[in-house]
């Protein structure tokens, strides 16, 4: 599966949220490389007009990229989108596989119907995300053609599709997101602990050396500031833990789909496990409005 299976919804609100994510991690770091040029631009002993002028220059770009950053709402921009593209991929797979509310319950006009009406229902819980949403994808299908012909498998064919497809490729991805996420909280710790022992170093020799001049002890104090701001945003540790406990959630509903063996338990099967999905997902974009 791959995002030209999903429905048009979900590749116009995937789309979204990875540029909106883009544009709010890339003026986060061009605000504090703003500030770090600023404070690196004020160790000047004696700075001409021109030169202050500039320093102020940067200052003042600095702030446009604060007044950016609020008013562009990046941020809320990227999780509403996430949001809606996660709601409709656990509907599309509910709907493949055949469990509430699109089970074997009528023609198959029927079911299309209840799917098109829930994605509608989505549409229009999140109307103020219709700028984001537009574009030549918007024109695509929402019912993709391996949708309905992996809905039409027998339940054995429907069991291994899934075990592979979602099951699988959601584990394998929590558990790489987790140790990803690890090993960049721990470069970014051990980051700021070396900014801030320079930071100190300076303030120490300046001490011991006074008629050394200027020391660039506020370009390592901004710096370490900005490093914390990109700890704080990304939530390293936090992510690694709650990605590798929603990797061992999976591993444990793994092991009931071989009790699925008619289509209800497989119904109830699939629940449980998009529930688990859709929790880790609304519960983290939870903490983090």
């Amino acid at each position: 599966m791959n995002n030209e299976s999903y429905p048009a919804l979900f590749k116009s609100a995937d789309s979204a949220s990875v540029d909106a994510q883009s544009s709010y991690l890339r003026a986060i770091k061009i605000h504090v490389l703003l500030l770090i040029l600023g404070a690196g631009l004020t160790i000047n002993p004696l700075p001409t007009t021109e030169y202050s002028l500039f320093n102020a220059f940067v200052f003042l770009c600095a702030l446009g990229m604060s007044i950016l950053i609020a008013s562009k709402k990046f941020e809320k921009n990227w999780y509403s989108c996430r949001a809606v593209a996660e709601s409709v991929k656990t509907a599309t797979w509910r709907y493949m596989m055949k469990t509430e509310p699109f089970l074997e319950a009528g023609k198959r006009k029927e079911v299309n119907s209840i799917f098109r009406n829930l994605l509608n229902d989505i549409l229009k819980t999140n109307n103020q995300l219709g700028d984001l949403l537009g574009g030549e994808v918007s024109s695509e299908e929402q019912i993709t053609k391996i949708m309905e012909e992996t809905r039409s498998f027998e339940l054995d064919k429907r069991k291994g599709f899934y075990l592979k497809y979602r099951i699988d490729e959601q584990r394998k991805w929590y558990a790489l997101k987790s140790s990803e996420n690890k090993r960049k909280g721990k470069r970014f710790f051990y980051l700021l602990v070396l900014l801030q022992s320079l930071a100190i170093t300076c303030v120490l020799l300046r001490i011991a050396y006074p008629s050394w001049g200027l020391w660039p002890t506020d370009v390592f104090v901004v710096a370490a500031g900005g490093i914390l701001t990109w700890i704080q945003l990304k939530r390293f540790q936090e992510i690694s833990t709650a990605y590798g406990l929603t990797a061992h959630e999976i591993g444990i509903i793994r092991g009931k789909l071989a009790e699925s063996e008619t289509d209800d338990e497989f119904s109830e099967f699939v629940k449980d496990a998009e529930n688990a999905f859709s929790r880790e997902h609304t519960q983290w974009a939870a903490k983090h409005d």
